[in-house]
C-alpha cells in the first residue's frame, strides 16, 4: 500500500516562512545514516537553485494578487517497499504523478531514500497553490486528495491511502 499525505497549514500566521521552508526542503541533503536525497525536478520552475524556484513561484502569486493566501501544497507519497525497490522506479513514479498537475501548477519534486518501515523511498511534491493559467487557488479538500490518491494508484498499481496531516504553526509572541 502506498500512502499519500497532504501536509496542511492550519494557522498561516507564518505562511511566507513556511512557503520558503517547503521550497527549500527538496534541495536539502538527508543527514541521517541510510538516508539520501536521490533527485529533484522542477515543473515550471528552476530545479537547481532554491532562490530562483522561490522567486518564480512568488512571481505567479504576485501576478494574480495571491501573496497572502494558502502559500503552498505539500504532498508526500510513501511508496510501498514491496513494489518500489529502487531509486529509478521511485523517480519514474513521482514524475508520472506530477505530470498530472504540471499543466496548471508550478512544482518542485524530490525523491528521498529513507527506510520508514513500509517504505524505502518517498517523494515530495511542493506545489504552488496558484494555478498559473487562471490565478485560482488549488482547492485542497478530501475530494481532491482522494482524486490524487487514485492517480497514485493508477501509476503504481497499489492501493493508495490518502491522509491529511495538519501542521499547526504557533504565532510568535
Amino acid at each position: 500500500m502506498d500512502i499519500l499525505t497532504q501536509k496542511k497549514i492550519t494557522n498561516n500566521g507564518e505562511g511566507r516562512g513556511y512557503f520558503r521552508n517547503c521550497v527549500e526542503y527538496p534541495y536539502k541533503e538527508k543527514l541521517e545514516p541510510g538516508e539520501a536525497l536521490i533527485a529533484t525536478k522542477g515543473y515550471g520552475v528552476c530545479d537547481t537553485n532554491v532562490d530562483y524556484t522561490y522567486e518564480q513561484m512568488q512571481a505567479v502569486k504576485k501576478y494574480y494578487g495571491k501573496i497572502g493566501d494558502n502559500p503552498v501544497m505539500h504532498f508526500v507519497v510513501a511508496f510501498d517497499k514491496k513494489t518500489v525497490k529502487d531509486a529509478d522506479t521511485a523517480c519514474e513514479y513521482l514524475d508520472k504523478i506530477a505530470d498530472n498537475m504540471k499543466d496548471d501548477y508550478q512544482m518542485i519534486t524530490a525523491v528521498h531514500m529513507e527506510d520508514q518501515g513500509h517504505s524505502l523511498y518517498h517523494g515530495h511534491i511542493i506545489m504552488n497553490s496558484v494555478d498559473y493559467n487562471t490565478g485560482k487557488l488549488y482547492h485542497s479538500g478530501k475530494k481532491e486528495l482522494s482524486e490524487l490518491a487514485i492517480k497514485v494508484h493508477d501509476v503504481t498499481g497499489n492501493y493508495c491511502k490518502p491522509e491529511i496531516k495538519n501542521v499547526n504553526k504557533k504565532k510568535k509572541k
